[in-house]
Protein backbone atom coordinates (compact mmCIF):
# COMPACT_ATOMS: atom_id res chain seq x y z
CA UNK A 1 0.00 0.00 0.00
CA UNK A 2 1.37 3.56 -0.97
CA UNK A 3 2.19 5.38 1.63
CA UNK A 4 1.20 9.20 1.77
CA UNK A 5 3.80 11.76 2.96
CA UNK A 6 2.75 14.02 6.35
CA UNK A 7 1.11 16.84 5.52
CA UNK A 8 4.13 20.08 6.80
CA UNK A 9 2.62 21.65 9.38
CA UNK A 10 3.12 25.57 10.76
CA UNK A 11 5.64 24.02 13.92
CA UNK A 12 7.40 21.95 10.89
CA UNK A 13 8.27 25.01 9.27
CA UNK A 14 9.18 26.91 12.39
CA UNK A 15 11.30 24.06 13.55
CA UNK A 16 13.68 23.56 10.18
CA UNK A 17 13.71 27.48 10.21
CA UNK A 18 15.00 27.81 14.11
CA UNK A 19 12.09 30.14 14.46
CA UNK A 20 9.22 30.12 16.96
CA UNK A 21 5.87 29.50 15.80
CA UNK A 22 4.29 32.88 16.02
CA UNK A 23 7.67 34.65 13.76
CA UNK A 24 6.94 32.09 11.06
CA UNK A 25 3.30 32.42 11.33
CA UNK A 26 4.22 36.27 10.72
CA UNK A 27 6.82 35.61 7.88
CA UNK A 28 4.04 33.07 6.10
CA UNK A 29 1.14 35.94 6.90
CA UNK A 30 2.81 39.39 5.80
CA UNK A 31 2.30 41.03 9.16
CA UNK A 32 3.95 42.16 12.11
CA UNK A 33 7.64 42.79 12.47
CA UNK A 34 10.02 40.32 11.57
CA UNK A 35 13.78 40.40 10.06
CA UNK A 36 14.21 40.65 6.49
CA UNK A 37 16.50 37.58 7.11
CA UNK A 38 14.32 35.53 9.37
CA UNK A 39 11.38 35.79 6.86
CA UNK A 40 13.87 34.81 3.85
CA UNK A 41 14.81 31.41 5.90
CA UNK A 42 10.68 31.03 6.78
CA UNK A 43 10.06 31.35 3.38
CA UNK A 44 12.42 28.39 1.92
CA UNK A 45 11.69 26.41 5.03
CA UNK A 46 8.08 26.76 3.94
CA UNK A 47 8.91 25.91 0.23
CA UNK A 48 11.01 22.82 0.95
CA UNK A 49 8.23 21.19 3.25
CA UNK A 50 6.16 21.82 0.73
CA UNK A 51 3.98 23.87 3.95
CA UNK A 52 0.26 24.80 2.67
CA UNK A 53 -1.84 27.15 5.40
CA UNK A 54 -4.98 25.78 6.79
CA UNK A 55 -7.41 28.55 4.97
CA UNK A 56 -9.85 27.94 7.75
CA UNK A 57 -7.56 28.67 10.49
CA UNK A 58 -5.95 31.88 8.61
CA UNK A 59 -9.39 33.05 8.42
CA UNK A 60 -10.66 32.85 11.42
CA UNK A 61 -7.29 34.61 12.61
CA UNK A 62 -7.41 37.33 9.87
CA UNK A 63 -11.24 37.41 9.87
CA UNK A 64 -11.36 36.94 5.93
CA UNK A 65 -11.50 33.41 4.27
CA UNK A 66 -11.00 35.48 0.47
CA UNK A 67 -14.00 33.58 -0.67
CA UNK A 68 -17.31 34.63 -1.27
CA UNK A 69 -20.14 32.14 -2.02
CA UNK A 70 -22.66 32.14 -5.23
CA UNK A 71 -26.23 30.72 -4.89
CA UNK A 72 -28.12 30.49 -7.93
CA UNK A 73 -31.45 28.33 -9.28
CA UNK A 74 -29.74 26.42 -12.18
CA UNK A 75 -25.95 26.10 -12.83
CA UNK A 76 -27.03 24.22 -16.57
CA UNK A 77 -29.01 27.36 -17.22
CA UNK A 78 -26.87 29.20 -19.38
CA UNK A 79 -27.68 32.63 -18.37
CA UNK A 80 -26.27 31.64 -14.56
CA UNK A 81 -23.85 29.90 -16.11
CA UNK A 82 -22.36 33.19 -17.54
CA UNK A 83 -23.31 35.29 -14.25
CA UNK A 84 -20.79 32.38 -12.27
CA UNK A 85 -18.51 33.06 -14.56
CA UNK A 86 -18.26 37.01 -14.60
CA UNK A 87 -18.66 36.93 -10.86
CA UNK A 88 -15.41 34.87 -10.58
CA UNK A 89 -13.58 36.78 -13.29
CA UNK A 90 -14.57 40.25 -11.23
CA UNK A 91 -13.65 39.28 -7.86
CA UNK A 92 -10.71 36.92 -8.77
CA UNK A 93 -8.81 39.88 -9.15
CA UNK A 94 -9.13 40.62 -6.06
CA UNK A 95 -8.03 37.65 -4.88
CA UNK A 96 -11.17 36.22 -3.97
CA UNK A 97 -12.33 32.61 -4.86
CA UNK A 98 -15.88 31.78 -5.83
CA UNK A 99 -17.85 28.69 -4.01
CA UNK A 100 -20.97 28.43 -6.27
CA UNK A 101 -24.45 26.52 -5.18
CA UNK A 102 -27.09 25.54 -7.28
CA UNK A 103 -30.41 24.89 -5.53
CA UNK A 104 -32.48 23.54 -8.49
CA UNK A 105 -35.26 26.09 -7.59
CA UNK A 106 -35.78 24.32 -3.85
CA UNK A 107 -35.90 26.63 -0.93
CA UNK A 108 -35.27 24.10 1.24
CA UNK A 109 -31.79 23.15 -0.71
CA UNK A 110 -30.93 27.01 -1.00
CA UNK A 111 -31.39 27.47 2.75
CA UNK A 112 -29.10 24.91 2.84
CA UNK A 113 -26.37 26.07 0.93
CA UNK A 114 -26.99 29.39 2.66
CA UNK A 115 -26.15 27.86 6.32
CA UNK A 116 -23.04 25.82 4.82
CA UNK A 117 -21.51 29.12 3.16
CA UNK A 118 -22.23 31.31 6.84
CA UNK A 119 -20.20 27.79 8.58
CA UNK A 120 -17.64 28.27 5.75
CA UNK A 121 -16.99 31.58 6.69
CA UNK A 122 -17.81 32.97 3.36
CA UNK A 123 -17.02 37.18 3.34
CA UNK A 124 -20.08 37.94 1.29
CA UNK A 125 -22.97 36.13 -0.83
CA UNK A 126 -24.56 37.04 -3.87
CA UNK A 127 -27.78 35.70 -4.01
CA UNK A 128 -30.72 34.95 -6.75
CA UNK A 129 -33.30 33.65 -4.29
CA UNK A 130 -36.08 31.37 -5.37
CA UNK A 131 -39.30 30.94 -3.90
CA UNK A 132 -41.48 28.09 -3.43
CA UNK A 133 -44.35 26.85 -5.23
CA UNK A 134 -46.89 28.03 -3.20
CA UNK A 135 -45.18 31.80 -3.02
CA UNK A 136 -43.25 30.83 0.23
CA UNK A 137 -40.17 33.54 0.41
CA UNK A 138 -36.94 32.64 0.51
CA UNK A 139 -35.93 31.49 3.87
CA UNK A 140 -32.00 31.81 2.85
CA UNK A 141 -32.20 35.61 2.00
CA UNK A 142 -33.94 36.16 5.25
CA UNK A 143 -31.01 34.00 7.17
CA UNK A 144 -28.18 35.48 5.18
CA UNK A 145 -29.27 39.27 6.03
CA UNK A 146 -30.01 38.55 10.00
CA UNK A 147 -25.82 37.07 10.05
CA UNK A 148 -24.90 40.72 9.19
CA UNK A 149 -22.53 39.12 5.73
CA UNK A 150 -21.93 41.68 2.49
CA UNK A 151 -25.26 40.10 0.97
CA UNK A 152 -26.35 41.37 -3.03
CA UNK A 153 -29.09 40.43 -4.78
CA UNK A 154 -28.94 39.41 -8.41
CA UNK A 155 -31.86 38.53 -10.78
CA UNK A 156 -34.12 38.13 -8.38
CA UNK A 157 -35.11 40.75 -5.07
CA UNK A 158 -36.95 39.69 -2.06
CA UNK A 159 -39.58 42.51 -1.21
CA UNK A 160 -39.41 44.19 1.91
CA UNK A 161 -35.95 43.31 2.19
CA UNK A 162 -33.48 46.53 1.68
CA UNK A 163 -30.41 44.38 0.03
CA UNK A 164 -28.02 46.16 -2.69
CA UNK A 165 -29.89 44.59 -5.86
CA UNK A 166 -29.25 43.87 -10.06
CA UNK A 167 -31.78 42.58 -12.11
CA UNK A 168 -32.98 43.35 -15.98
CA UNK A 169 -35.96 44.99 -16.67
CA UNK A 170 -38.59 42.24 -16.94
CA UNK A 171 -41.79 43.72 -17.95
CA UNK A 172 -40.32 45.93 -20.72
CA UNK A 173 -38.87 43.38 -22.13
CA UNK A 174 -41.63 41.05 -22.02
CA UNK A 175 -43.85 43.96 -23.54
CA UNK A 176 -41.45 44.55 -26.46
CA UNK A 177 -41.78 40.58 -27.57
CA UNK A 178 -45.41 40.52 -26.74
CA UNK A 179 -45.56 43.61 -29.06
CA UNK A 180 -43.54 42.15 -31.62
CA UNK A 181 -45.40 39.28 -32.44
CA UNK A 182 -49.30 41.27 -32.20
CA UNK A 183 -47.37 43.33 -35.21
CA UNK A 184 -46.42 40.32 -36.82
CA UNK A 185 -50.01 39.37 -37.14
CA UNK A 186 -50.78 37.05 -34.02
CA UNK A 187 -53.77 37.63 -31.93
CA UNK A 188 -53.68 34.14 -29.72
CA UNK A 189 -50.40 34.71 -28.03
CA UNK A 190 -49.38 31.22 -25.74
CA UNK A 191 -46.98 32.31 -22.81
CA UNK A 192 -44.71 30.03 -20.88
CA UNK A 193 -43.21 30.69 -17.61
CA UNK A 194 -41.24 28.77 -15.14
CA UNK A 195 -43.18 28.99 -11.83
CA UNK A 196 -45.14 32.22 -11.88
CA UNK A 197 -44.21 33.57 -7.83
CA UNK A 198 -40.66 33.88 -8.94
CA UNK A 199 -40.90 37.68 -9.19
CA UNK A 200 -39.15 37.60 -12.33
CA UNK A 201 -41.47 35.82 -14.43
CA UNK A 202 -44.59 37.94 -12.83
CA UNK A 203 -43.02 40.74 -14.22
CA UNK A 204 -43.31 39.24 -17.39
CA UNK A 205 -46.68 38.19 -16.96
CA UNK A 206 -47.55 42.06 -16.31
CA UNK A 207 -45.25 42.70 -19.76
CA UNK A 208 -47.01 40.20 -21.90
CA UNK A 209 -50.78 41.33 -20.32
CA UNK A 210 -50.16 45.02 -21.63
CA UNK A 211 -48.86 44.50 -24.56
CA UNK A 212 -52.41 42.93 -25.24
CA UNK A 213 -54.01 45.34 -23.20
CA UNK A 214 -52.39 48.19 -25.80
CA UNK A 215 -53.66 46.90 -28.90
CA UNK A 216 -56.83 45.85 -27.36
CA UNK A 217 -56.24 42.13 -27.22
CA UNK A 218 -58.20 40.56 -24.16
CA UNK A 219 -56.23 38.68 -21.88
CA UNK A 220 -56.97 34.97 -22.30
CA UNK A 221 -55.62 33.00 -18.69
CA UNK A 222 -55.66 29.38 -20.58
CA UNK A 223 -53.16 30.81 -22.99
CA UNK A 224 -50.55 31.58 -19.97
CA UNK A 225 -48.84 28.45 -18.66
CA UNK A 226 -47.04 27.99 -15.72
CA UNK A 227 -44.57 25.13 -16.18
CA UNK A 228 -43.59 25.55 -12.17
CA UNK A 229 -40.01 23.53 -12.81
CA UNK A 230 -38.20 25.96 -14.49
CA UNK A 231 -36.56 23.24 -16.64
CA UNK A 232 -36.26 21.31 -20.39
CA UNK A 233 -39.23 18.83 -18.88
CA UNK A 234 -41.49 21.87 -17.55
CA UNK A 235 -41.18 23.32 -21.27
CA UNK A 236 -42.05 20.45 -23.06
CA UNK A 237 -45.15 19.81 -20.91
CA UNK A 238 -46.53 23.20 -20.72
CA UNK A 239 -45.99 23.44 -24.86
CA UNK A 240 -47.61 20.23 -25.33
CA UNK A 241 -50.82 21.42 -23.31
CA UNK A 242 -50.73 24.95 -25.41
CA UNK A 243 -50.80 23.03 -28.61
CA UNK A 244 -53.54 20.69 -27.62
CA UNK A 245 -55.48 23.64 -26.85
CA UNK A 246 -59.38 22.97 -29.16
CA UNK A 247 -58.29 26.28 -30.03
CA UNK A 248 -54.00 26.27 -30.14
CA UNK A 249 -52.32 29.72 -29.90
CA UNK A 250 -50.20 30.57 -32.78
CA UNK A 251 -47.15 31.82 -31.36
CA UNK A 252 -45.32 30.85 -28.20
CA UNK A 253 -43.49 33.20 -25.62
CA UNK A 254 -41.36 31.27 -23.57
CA UNK A 255 -40.35 32.84 -20.87
CA UNK A 256 -36.69 30.84 -19.73
CA UNK A 257 -34.01 29.30 -22.07
CA UNK A 258 -34.37 25.97 -20.54
CA UNK A 259 -38.12 26.13 -21.23
CA UNK A 260 -37.66 26.90 -24.62
CA UNK A 261 -35.22 23.48 -25.17
CA UNK A 262 -38.60 22.02 -24.17
CA UNK A 263 -40.35 23.54 -26.57
CA UNK A 264 -38.74 22.80 -29.37
CA UNK A 265 -39.06 18.96 -28.41
CA UNK A 266 -42.65 19.41 -27.95
CA UNK A 267 -43.27 21.54 -31.71
CA UNK A 268 -41.00 18.82 -33.33
CA UNK A 269 -43.04 15.99 -31.48
CA UNK A 270 -46.03 17.17 -33.04
CA UNK A 271 -44.42 17.47 -36.79
CA UNK A 272 -45.38 21.23 -36.74
CA UNK A 273 -42.39 23.76 -38.22
CA UNK A 274 -41.06 26.94 -37.31
CA UNK A 275 -42.65 29.74 -37.86
CA UNK A 276 -44.98 28.28 -40.59
CA UNK A 277 -47.36 26.87 -38.24
CA UNK A 278 -46.35 28.10 -35.04
CA UNK A 279 -44.03 31.05 -34.24
CA UNK A 280 -41.54 31.09 -31.22
CA UNK A 281 -39.43 34.05 -29.07
CA UNK A 282 -37.20 32.66 -26.36
CA UNK A 283 -35.58 34.41 -23.31
CA UNK A 284 -32.03 34.22 -22.59
CA UNK A 285 -30.19 34.05 -25.63
CA UNK A 286 -27.84 31.08 -25.75
CA UNK A 287 -24.69 29.54 -28.24
CA UNK A 288 -27.25 27.68 -30.34
CA UNK A 289 -30.24 29.85 -30.94
CA UNK A 290 -28.70 31.82 -34.07
CA UNK A 291 -27.15 28.14 -35.62
CA UNK A 292 -30.62 26.27 -35.90
CA UNK A 293 -32.45 25.57 -38.58
CA UNK A 294 -34.81 28.31 -37.69
CA UNK A 295 -32.50 30.69 -35.60
CA UNK A 296 -34.31 31.63 -32.50
CA UNK A 297 -35.55 35.56 -31.88
CA UNK A 298 -34.75 35.84 -28.40
CA UNK A 299 -34.96 38.06 -24.79
CA UNK A 300 -31.26 38.54 -23.88
CA UNK A 301 -30.26 39.47 -20.66
CA UNK A 302 -27.72 41.22 -19.86
CA UNK A 303 -26.45 38.49 -17.82
CA UNK A 304 -22.26 39.43 -17.86
CA UNK A 305 -23.52 43.02 -16.75
CA UNK A 306 -25.53 41.88 -14.40
CA UNK A 307 -22.99 39.87 -12.90
CA UNK A 308 -20.13 42.47 -12.89
CA UNK A 309 -22.15 45.00 -10.98
CA UNK A 310 -23.58 43.20 -8.12
CA UNK A 311 -19.99 41.57 -7.67
CA UNK A 312 -18.50 45.38 -7.66
CA UNK A 313 -21.11 46.17 -5.09
CA UNK A 314 -20.20 43.73 -2.88
CA UNK A 315 -16.27 43.94 -3.35
CA UNK A 316 -17.27 47.48 -2.30
CA UNK A 317 -19.20 46.27 0.68
CA UNK A 318 -16.14 44.00 1.49
CA UNK A 319 -13.88 47.12 1.43
CA UNK A 320 -16.19 48.68 3.76
CA UNK A 321 -16.87 51.60 0.90
CA UNK A 322 -20.35 53.03 1.42
CA UNK A 323 -23.18 51.30 -0.31
CA UNK A 324 -26.51 52.20 -0.35
CA UNK A 325 -28.91 48.99 0.95
CA UNK A 326 -32.03 50.30 -1.07
CA UNK A 327 -29.67 50.49 -4.12
CA UNK A 328 -31.88 48.75 -7.18
CA UNK A 329 -30.28 48.63 -10.19
CA UNK A 330 -32.59 47.64 -13.11
CA UNK A 331 -30.59 47.07 -17.30
CA UNK A 332 -32.66 47.00 -20.25
CA UNK A 333 -32.44 43.51 -22.06
CA UNK A 334 -31.78 43.52 -25.92
CA UNK A 335 -34.59 42.20 -28.34
CA UNK A 336 -32.44 40.03 -30.86
CA UNK A 337 -35.15 39.09 -33.67
CA UNK A 338 -34.24 36.32 -36.07
CA UNK A 339 -36.56 34.00 -38.09
CA UNK A 340 -38.82 31.99 -35.62
CA UNK A 341 -40.75 35.01 -34.97
CA UNK A 342 -41.78 35.75 -38.62
CA UNK A 343 -45.19 35.84 -40.20
CA UNK A 344 -46.75 32.44 -40.33
CA UNK A 345 -47.30 31.57 -43.78
CA UNK A 346 -50.92 31.21 -43.48
CA UNK A 347 -51.35 34.97 -42.41
CA UNK A 348 -52.15 36.16 -45.58
CA UNK A 349 -53.16 39.95 -46.53
CA UNK A 350 -50.74 40.94 -43.56
CA UNK A 351 -47.03 42.53 -44.41
CA UNK A 352 -44.16 41.79 -42.55
CA UNK A 353 -42.52 43.74 -39.71
CA UNK A 354 -39.61 45.73 -40.81
CA UNK A 355 -37.66 44.64 -38.31
CA UNK A 356 -37.60 41.77 -39.53
CA UNK A 357 -36.03 42.72 -43.38
CA UNK A 358 -32.69 42.22 -42.11
CA UNK A 359 -32.01 38.95 -40.25
CA UNK A 360 -30.43 39.25 -36.73
CA UNK A 361 -31.27 42.43 -36.19
CA UNK A 362 -31.19 43.28 -32.16
CA UNK A 363 -33.62 45.91 -30.69
CA UNK A 364 -31.41 47.57 -27.82
CA UNK A 365 -30.36 50.97 -27.12
CA UNK A 366 -26.82 52.60 -28.31
CA UNK A 367 -25.89 52.49 -24.62
CA UNK A 368 -26.54 49.92 -21.85
CA UNK A 369 -29.48 51.88 -19.74
CA UNK A 370 -29.66 51.53 -16.04
CA UNK A 371 -32.52 52.09 -13.59
CA UNK A 372 -31.58 53.06 -9.90
CA UNK A 373 -34.24 52.58 -8.00
CA UNK A 374 -33.27 53.50 -4.39
CA UNK A 375 -36.53 53.25 -2.61
CA UNK A 376 -39.43 50.91 -2.25
CA UNK A 377 -41.74 53.23 -4.15
CA UNK A 378 -42.82 52.44 -7.53
CA UNK A 379 -42.19 55.10 -9.86
CA UNK A 380 -45.14 57.56 -10.22
CA UNK A 381 -45.52 56.49 -14.22
CA UNK A 382 -45.11 53.15 -16.25
CA UNK A 383 -42.09 53.58 -17.48
CA UNK A 384 -38.80 53.87 -14.75
CA UNK A 385 -36.53 56.78 -14.88
CA UNK A 386 -33.39 55.50 -17.33
CA UNK A 387 -30.08 57.13 -15.91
Amino acid sequence: MAMHAAVATLDDVARQAGTSVATAGRALGGYGKVAAATRERVLKAAGQLHYRPNALARSMKQRSSLTIGVIVGNVCNPFFSAILREVEDTVGGQGYQVIMCNTDESIEKELAHARALLEHRVDGIILSPTTGENGEVSLAAKEIYASGIPLVFIDRAVKGMKVPTVVSDNLSAAQEATTHLIEQGHRRIGLIVGRRTLDTMSERIEGYRRALSEHQIGFDEPLVVDAVHVGVEGGYRATKHLLELHVPPTTLLVANNLLVLGALNAIKEKGLTIPDNVALIGWDDFYAAPHLQTPLTMVNQPAHAMASIAAEQLMKMLSEKPVDPSLHIILKSDFIIRESSGKRLSDEGRQSSPALTKRGRTRTPPAPAVVDRRDAREPETDKPTII
